[in-house]
């Protein structure tokens, strides 16, 4: 069963204080995946995360891997983040579709459809994957899946929208 809601309350724990946390206590025995589905992660982690500000979280549902990073060094960067990985494209497309349920939905540039739809990399005409912008409980957020590598990705800050959005196309 996938916890959304226990993904999006860290991520929001996070974003709000600025610093990274975790919602509960893993104990020792805590699946976490293996090193070489948190390594094929950290490869689709966005411009300024890595594994020296992001951690290995217990997984909860379909993930293999699931990582929890903090702020971004970059300083319009987002306040903290979550990266997930899949072994199909079905556990995915269920991972994004029960975390788009506790979003408040808006357009990703400020302007234009709120509707959830497909996002393009460079010039491609290939859709990389889906994408969302919008709110929980007052934050803001990018949730996007990069289809090919069946990842699932969420950013937060306190800021608008639009503009975390902007930095999601420049450095995602």
């Amino acid at each position: 069963m996938l916890h959304p809601t226990n993904l999006l309350r860290a991520a929001i724990a996070a974003a709000l204080t600025a610093s990274f946390c975790c919602v509960g206590t893993a104990t020792a025995t805590a699946e976490t995946g293996s090193s070489a589905d948190v390594n094929t992660l950290a490869a689709s982690l966005a411009k300024g995360y890595g594994l020296n500000n992001c951690q290995s979280s217990p997984l909860t549902g379909a993930e293999v891997a699931e990582l929890q990073c903090g702020p971004n060094p970059d300083s319009g960067g987002p306040a903290s983040a979550v990266y997930q990985l899949f072994k199909s494209a079905n556990d995915l497309s269920g991972a994004y579709a029960s975390n788009l349920k506790d979003v408040t939905l808006s357009s990703c540039s400020g302007t234009g459809s709120k509707e959830p739809g497909p996002w393009h990399q460079a010039s491609s005409d290939q859709a990389g994957g889906q994408m969302a912008c919008g709110t929980y409980k007052g934050v803001s957020l990018v949730l996007w899946t990069v289809d090919g590598k069946n990842v699932l990705g969420s950013i937060f800050s306190k800021g608008d929208v639009p503009s975390l959005y902007k930095w999601w196309q420049a450095n995602a």
